[in-house]
């Protein structure tokens, strides 16, 4: 070939002659299902910004500051999973909470994780009593977090 040409086969092309660059897509679509949405209630903005990294990675995350704001969120639908702290400023607890969701047709069978700060034996038994399907007591690392999101969600997808 002469220089400046280049080709396969019988094509030919020259510097100003290259074939065209297909365009690459503007839009992407989602090759893997929808992640699962889990709500975060506390009402210290330092633990929801924690819970919601430990949970970014791997759940769409969603969060209220108080229980009121949590149940009309919880209401409103598109959540898998919740995870409520026991003590609000203020307000509803999280007991009265559950009590309102296991009354609800809409949040009767959503999965709820109690997180609190009250660790005892008593706290817990108080929590799953009331509703709870799960408890975590306070400080979480990531690692408990995640295992008991999944249990929650796995347990809740085979009832």
């Amino acid at each position: 070939l002469p220089r400046g040409v280049w080709g396969i086969g019988a094509a030919r092309f020259t510097a100003h002659t290259r074939p065209p660059i297909p365009a690459l897509p503007t839009t992407f679509t989602r090759m893997s299902a929808p992640r699962p949405t889990v709500l975060v209630a506390d009402d210290y903005p330092e633990n929801l910004k924690l819970f919601s990294l430990y949970l970014r990675k791997t759940y769409d995350v969603v969060t209220a500051v108080t229980a009121e704001e949590a149940a009309e969120t919880l209401a409103a639908g598109g959540v898998d999973a919740a995870l409520l702290d026991l003590n609000y400023q203020g307000g509803m607890t999280g007991l009265q909470l559950i009590e309102r969701l296991r009354a609800d047709a809409r949040t009767a069978g959503l999965p709820v994780l109690a997180l609190t700060a009250h660790a005892s034996p008593e706290d817990r038994r108080r929590c799953l009593a009331a509703g709870f399907d799960a408890y975590l007591s306070k400080p979480v690392f990531k690692a408990q977090m995640l295992e008991a999101v999944d249990d929650l969600l796995t347990s809740a997808a085979a009832a």
